[in-house]
Formats: structure tokens, C-alpha cells, sequence
């Protein structure tokens, strides 16, 4: 199925620039931000008070056990969404040539369960007397569950029953981007006929800020405005600004998206990774594994660099990212592409970060502009990339898009407009 064309053909969401393509399509092309002050948990004691959440998912956490998870919450809107929008039957595609790939979250334990717990055992003679009721207390079996990260798969099943290859991607925020990518290898080599692809990312949470106030690479700056925190290439930027949500996509041979009657949306021609394991945030000094998984991507498509109409990048507002990411798109696509970083609108969704970043590219690429990068007001100079701050009306074929995570997990997709 190598030389067959893979297509898009569905996609359900629930993100912090809203859940339709109607709402999503002005966020873009109108600069308007996703970040909103966050509801979920009392930020009184964190320097960060704003994230960029689903506005329907910006709810309290329950503080007796509650039965969903944001995570869930989330992956049972997109999939909602997602069927109201493509007429879609898995039995005459049939269960077993259905696969699913996501990116996914690292499961965290809930430490102010746990620690709730704690202070319910009671010691007898060194020995835990109340065990079992403390537990049945505080955890239920569905707490244990949510630990597995192929939790996502089960939810996803419910909906659309895949009988195919799954697999779930822990790859930080190119875990999404690589999901996709492993869904249409897995389309390309004949193993699936349809795949359910994407991100589901719910870190907004206290255990989560603790962690990264930390480390300081979250951006906090008060002299700015909450909706001006995330500047991708600007001088001021400071650190990324978290997000959640999820976004799933439907993909098929482009013969069986037209056989079931539904409607192509984008088509994907290449993917390219590549890894640098040598430090755990540091890229490598020359941008390497950035100019790679481009490369490849390239490479996988059957392009020229001049093809490429726009980048996508992975602009995540921190200065060693920015810095590295421009350089290696100048070395491998020139200094004249035009590049936008979508983060600045709704932050870092971390393991949907690819995902969301993609239904940005479906959208845009079928509106005809190439959406601005708001806040860019002083662009780095050290930054040579073409950074566009103004949506700018353009027809454009070929987008490049970027996912670089933690860990030196790098991925690059292209898409072609249809």
C-alpha cells in the first residue's frame, strides 16, 4: 500500500481553543488565545495561575473520588465528536484491519490521595491495622486502572471496536506526532486499513506544577498579560505555558475514505524521526536530530525543500528550543519558508501537542493562510527563521510540521493540502 494515498478523513476534539472546527478555524486566523485562569484546583500557593484548558473541561477536581478522570473526560469528548462528524461503521471495514496509536500522558499517582491515605493507617505492633478499609476509602480499582497508560485504548474501544495493531506512545510532547506517524506506517505496510490516531494530554494539575515551578521552565512572568505568557521566537519568552486535551483523527487509504463516502481532509506524505538520548532537555549543539527527522520526513515523501510551503514548528516559547528549531529549519528548508508556532495561541498540550498541532495544519491549509504567531513582537535576532506574527492569506501545499520532546525524541510530518 506504499504507493497508495493516506488521508484524514474524520477528526473529534476537545482543546483550549475550543472542540468544532468552526471555533478552532477563527481562534487561528484571528490570533485569539486559549489561556484562561485555571479552575481545576486552588492556585493560591503557585506562581502559575493560567493554562490553556478545554473551557469544558475547566472544572474543579473533585475532592472525594470522582468517576472519570480529565483524561477520560477528554478522550470520551473527542470521540463523541469524532462520530458526529464521519459517517463510520467498523464492520464493513471489519475489526481486526482497525488499529489505534496515541500519545498519551505518563501515568501519575494522585499524591494528594495517597497522602490522604497516609494519614489514615493506623500501626499496631508495627503492623497496619486499618489497611484494607483505608484503601477501600480513599482508592477504588478504577484508581489502579487509570495507572495503565493503554487506559486510553479501552476508552477508544468502547466507541469504535479495533481489533488491529495499538499501541500507546510515552514519548513526552512528540508523543502525538509519532503516533500518526505510526499509524500511517502501519496503513502504508498493509496492516491496517483504518487507524484511529492522536493525543490525549490532562497535566494540569497541582502534582504536575510542583514539579515544573521546580525546575523554573514553565513561564510565570506577571509583568505580562496571562494570554501574552507563550512567545514562541519573541525576545521575552521565558518558558512554555502548559495545556491539555485531546484530538483524534480517523485515517485511511484514501480508496476506502471515498468507498465510505466521507470526505479527505489532508493528505500525509512523509514522517521522519530521529533521537538524541545524550541529555534529557539539551538538543544537540548542531540541531542534529532536528535536521534529521526532517530530512527524512522529506525524504519519506519524495520532495524537494523548495516544495515546503509552510512550517508548523514546535515552538514551545523556551529559549533553547526556539533557538535550536530555527536554526535547523534555515540549515534544511532555507531562511524564506514562512513558520508559525501555534503554542502562543493555546500553549503546550505536551503529549497531544502534535495532534492539536496537526488539526491546526488541516484547518488552516483548507482556509487558505498561514496563521500568525501572536506575541511576537521583538523576534529573537538570533532566530533567523522566517516567524510570521500576522495571519497571512496564502495558498499553500505543502507544510512541514515539527514535534521535538523531551529526551531528543524528534518527529517531522508533511502534509499536502487537498
Amino acid at each position: 500500500m506504499i504507493n497508495q494515498k493516506i488521508v484524514i478523513s474524520g477528526f473529534g476534539c476537545c482543546t483550549p481553543l475550543g472542540n468544532s472546527y468552526t471555533d478552532i478555524e477563527e481562534s487561528l486566523r484571528e490570533g485569539h488565545s486559549g489561556v484562561k485562569k485555571i479552575n481545576k484546583y486552588c492556585t493560591d500557593t503557585f506562581k502559575s495561575h493560567f493554562a490553556g484548558i478545554p473551557p469544558v473541561g475547566n472544572f474543579l477536581m473533585a475532592s472525594k473520588r470522582q468517576r472519570f478522570s480529565h483524561e477520560e473526560f477528554y478522550t470520551v469528548t473527542a470521540m463523541e465528536n469524532l462520530l458526529a462528524s464521519v459517517d463510520f461503521d467498523s464492520a464493513v471495514v471489519g475489526e481486526h484491519r482497525i488499529g489505534c496509536f496515541l500519545g498519551v500522558d505518563e501515568p501519575v499517582v494522585d499524591i494528594q490521595q495517597t497522602v490522604n491515605l497516609a494519614y489514615d493507617l493506623s500501626k499496631v505492633d508495627g503492623r497496619y491495622s486499618n489497611l484494607g478499609t483505608a484503601l477501600e476509602k480513599h482508592f477504588r480499582v478504577q484508581d489502579f486502572i487509570r495507572y495503565d497508560p493503554t487506559n486510553a485504548l479501552r476508552t477508544i474501544h468502547s466507541f469504535i471496536a479495533f481489533k488491529g495493531p495499538a499501541s500507546v506512545n510515552l514519548g513526552l510532547c512528540s508523543a502525538s506526532l509519532q503516533a500518526i506517524g505510526t499509524g500511517l506506517q502501519a496503513i502504508r505496510q498493509g496492516r491496517v486499513d483504518v487507524a484511529i490516531v492522536g493525543g490525549i494530554s490532562a497535566k494540569i494539575t497541582p502534582e504536575h506544577y510542583i514539579g515544573l515551578e521546580s525546575v523554573d521552565i514553565i513561564a510565570t512572568d506577571d509583568r505580562l498579560d496571562p494570554t501574552a505568557l507563550s512567545r514562541p521566537f519573541d525576545m521575552r519568552r521565558s518558558g512554555y505555558v502548559p495545556a491539555e486535551g485531546a484530538v483524534l483523527f480517523l485515517l485511511e487509504t484514501l480508496e476506502s475514505c471515498l468507498q465510505g463516502g466521507r470526505e479527505p481532509l489532508l493528505e500525509l506524505v512523509g514522517y521522519g524521526t530521529s533521537t538524541n538520548a545524550s541529555h534529557i532537555v539539551k538538543p544537540a549543539l548542531d540541531s542534529r536530530e532536528m535536521k534529521l527527522s526532517m530530512t527524512r520526513a522529506l525524504s519519506n515523501a519524495g520532495i524537494c525543500a523548495r516544495n515546503i510551503g509552510m512550517v508548523y514548528a514546535h515552538g514551545t516559547s523556551t529559549i533553547l528550543n526556539d533557538l535550536h528549531e530555527s536554526a535547523a529549519i534555515c540549515a534544511v528548508l532555507g531562511e524564506q519558508v514562512a513558520v508559525t508556532a501555534n503554542k502562543s495561541l493555546h500553549g503546550h498540550m505536551i503529549a497531544a501537542a502534535g495532534a492539536m498541532e496537526t488539526l491546526n495544519t488541516l484547518i488552516s491549509l483548507r482556509s487558505g493562510y498561514i496563521p500568525g504567531t501572536i506575541n511576537l513582537e521583538s523576534k529573537d535576532r538570533n532566530c533567523l527563521a522566517n516567524v510570521l506574527s500576522l495571519t497571512e492569506l496564502r495558498t499553500v501545499d505543502y507544510c512541514l510540521k515539527n514535534s521535538f520532546g523531551m529526551g531528543g525524541l524528534a518527529a517531522s510530518m508533511i502534509f499536502k493540502r487537498i
